[in-house]
This record gives structure tokens, sequence and C-alpha cells, in this order.
């Protein structure tokens, strides 16, 4: 299991902000007419966090932060100290305390869907999103977006974007968004997030999208977020 990041796949170039360096995050409100009902355990928001429509990437979070900042790394990353990792740790000796407090799912008031948008909004857990990956259809007819249509017809997009180390922007041409998982994955470094990236693959002599992977990308690192509702 991969700590929890969203990534799309799919052609062409990206959507959205870009630029070094982001300033404070702001409020956006969203309603229960905002989160659209695919046919699958959840509701999926029709936009990212603090974004004015679908073609924007919105806001940058580091994992388990609720706000915005310039600069995404260890330094100004909330549960690190130096190289300790003080909240959502699964190796003792990794805690400030020494002792490892096991959470791998972010609670309510690390969740910056929910500090945003209010009770009942969160961050889709990994599960929730390859949910997504699997039972939905992918098309990419629409530039600078990949539309996601669920099993009962109705479809959300999402922006292709990239994710912020320090204050650059690593551009992409896959949609990014944190999951609130944690990365539990052999090999995968204690402390780092996952990206579950909509990723193409030869299929016979078929290109075909929607398959999903997960890579690892440390938790301090700034992506978006695609709220959902239960």
């Amino acid at each position: 299991m991969c700590l929890a990041a969203v990534a799309l796949v799919s052609c062409g170039g990206n959507s959205g902000k870009k630029g070094g360096g982001k300033a404070a995050g702001t409020k956006t409100s969203a309603s229960v007419s905002d989160a659209v009902d695919l046919g699958l355990s959840v509701k999926w928001a029709k936009t990212n966090l603090g974004a004015k429509d679908a073609s924007d990437s919105g806001n940058f979070y580091a994992w388990g932060e609720t706000a915005e900042k310039k600069e995404y790394n260890g330094d100004t990353y909330k549960f690190k100290d130096g190289y300790k990792v003080t909240k959502y740790s699964t190796e003792d000796g990794h805690a400030s305390s020494g002792t490892a407090d096991r959470l791998i799912v972010l609670q309510p008031e690390d969740d910056a869907a929910t500090a945003a948008l209010g009770k009942g909004w969160r961050m889709p857990t990994r599960a929730e999103a390859m949910e997504l990956f699997t039972q939905c259809t992918f098309s990419y007819d629409k530039p600078g977006l990949v539309t996601v249509t669920g099993p009962n017809g109705n479809s959300i997009d999402f922006p292709k974007t990239g994710y912020y180390v320090g204050d650059k922007l690593q551009e992409s041409n896959y949609p990014w968004c944190w999951t609130a998982s944690m990365a539990l994955a052999s090999g995968t470094p204690e402390g780092s997030e996952a990206a579950i990236e909509w990723h193409e693959r030869k299929q016979g002599d078929a290109m075909r999208f929607g398959h999903t992977d997960c890579y690892g990308l440390p938790r301090e690192n700034g992506l978006p977020i695609r709220p959902v509702k239960d």
C-alpha cells in the first residue's frame, strides 16, 4: 500500500497554476451540488481544492498540512523535526518521542479538504482512488484535462498538474493529487507518500490508459487535492 497521492496520466502540456513559490492558501467554499455522484462509494468534487474551475490546479499542500506556503521541503514541513517524523510514523525511533504512533491515514484536523470545506468533505483514501481508477473510464479529448466517467455515466475533469519541490514546480503531463493514506510499500522510505498515477501502458499494439501504479513522493512536497464527500 502506498501513502497517498493521486496522480492522473494523460498526454500534452500542463494547465493550472505555474511558477515558483506559493502564497498563503485561501479558504474555498463548496456545496453538496459540487459533489458529483460517479456511482462509486464516495462522491467526488468537481474541481481541485481552491480551484476556480476544472482546468485550474487549485492549491498545493504538503501531506497533512492545511495551508499553502512558499517552499515545500523538510525544513518547512509541519511533522518533521530535523530527521524525526513527529506524526504519522510507522517506525520506532523516527518519531520525536522515539515511539511511532502507527497512524497511516490522515486525521480530520490534518485534512486540508476538511479544514477548507467543513465536515463531510475530506481527502480520498487510496482505496477510494483505486476505485476511481478501476471502475471508471478515461478520455483525453479536452486539452489539458483528463475526463473521468463513472459507471453511472456522470463525469468529472482533472487538470494536468505537477508538484512542488521547494519553491519549484516540477511540471508533469499528469494530474497529481494527494490521498489520505500512508505509503507502506516494501522498499518505500518511511514517511513518504505515493502518487497514484494513471499510467499509460502498451496493450499489444494499442496504447491504453487508465492503469494504476504507486510512485513514492516525500510528504513535504506540494500537491493538489481533489476532495470527496461520503
